[in-house]
């Protein structure tokens, strides 16, 4: 039986299609945030292009029990499909281990017509280990398939992203994400609601908030921003974004939050239909005073904030200039 992956359907029917028309690319990267799914979908891919039934995948061949089996870290029970160890000092790909996997890829399959290689969490992936594989990208043995998850496109090299096929993976609906924490995890209804107004359709994300009280904690702190954005408290502004200056992945989640709340605001003006962010009474008070165009000037504030972040900026001073940005 196949487990239930919820959200990015079309994903899954591009996957199936493909197979179905034996026109399945001979690379392609999952891309999109952490907790969405990448290597459960990965999984997926390989048992689609692994399965040896009528319909794929059907779940029932012997192909497909054995990658159910796969616990996608410790367990990996199907020889054709080959999840590459993460190596360097970085915990990226070093090039030794790229080099091994090309002289693998040589070989013939085990069980059936294919190899599958799976590179998963690539944003780490040194410059050198990619231009080791470009050849391998471009031009592999009929029989190999090599897929690649990471956050962003751009973890990749442009000669790399060239040779291969970009999908992305989305978040799935709100209700989705409240159904796999109370179906799959067994997470009581009310804490699966808390979860979804913080993560919104990001499963992954969900199950760590739920058992992450620095995350939870800056739930809270959202929504104390909110509040004295509504209010205009320029001094709390600053004092909640200066607890994020020594933390640049953690100013990035933060800013990822406020941004929700901001689009929750706006959508109040007009309904309470569609809420996705962490605190509905604070979204609440902004919006009594939020108008279109100050909407969109602190939304360009925050998403020049989180661009310099990803950029290497100082956190400090991207943080300060935000905190400025807010109250115009």
């Amino acid at each position: 039986m196949i487990p239930q992956i919820y959200g990015n359907d079309p994903v899954l029917d591009l996957i199936r299609t493909m197979r179905e028309r034996d026109h399945l690319p001979h690379a392609a990267l999952l891309f999109g945030e952490k907790g969405m799914g990448r290597k459960t979908i990965a999984r997926y891919f390989a048992m689609t292009a692994l399965c040896t039934g009528v319909h794929a995948p059907c779940g029932e061949c012997q192909s497909c029990r054995k990658i159910l089996q796969d616990d996608m870290q410790d367990i990996h029970p199907h020889p054709d499909l080959i999840w590459v160890e993460h190596s360097g000092k970085k915990r990226g790909f070093s090039v030794e281990t790229v080099r091994r996997i090309c002289r693998d890829a040589i070989v013939a399959p085990n069980d059936g017509d294919r190899k599958v290689y799976l590179f998963a969490d690539c944003d780490q992936m040194d410059i050198r280990a990619q231009n080791t594989l470009l050849k391998l990208t471009e031009e592999p043995p009929p029989h190999v398939l090599l897929l690649f998850t990471a956050e962003h496109r751009n973890a990749f090299l442009v000669t790399m992203l060239s040779r291969m096929m970009p999908i992305a993976v989305r978040p799935c609906t709100a209700e989705d994400c409240r159904e796999a924490l109370i179906s799959q995890h067994g997470i009581e209804a009310g804490k699966a609601d808390l979860a979804v107004k913080a993560c919104g359709g990001n499963i992954g994300k969900a199950l760590t908030w739920l058992s992450d009280a620095s995350m939870q904690e800056m739930t809270r702190q959202t929504a104390a921003l909110t509040e004295a954005i509504a209010s205009h408290r320029q001094y709390e502004i600053l004092r909640i974004l200066a607890q994020y200056e020594s933390d640049r992945s953690a100013a990035a989640e933060f800013l990822r939050l406020l941004d929700l709340q901001l689009r929750d605001a706006l959508v109040m003006r007009f309904s309470r239909d569609n809420i996705t962010g962490a605190d509905a009474a604070s979204a609440g008070r902004l919006s009594q005073n939020l108008t279109a165009s100050r909407t969109r000037r602190m939304h360009d504030a925050i998403q020049n904030a989180y661009e310099a972040l990803q950029a290497n900026v100082s956190v400090k001073l991207a943080l300060a200039a935000l905190g400025g940005a807010l109250l115009q």
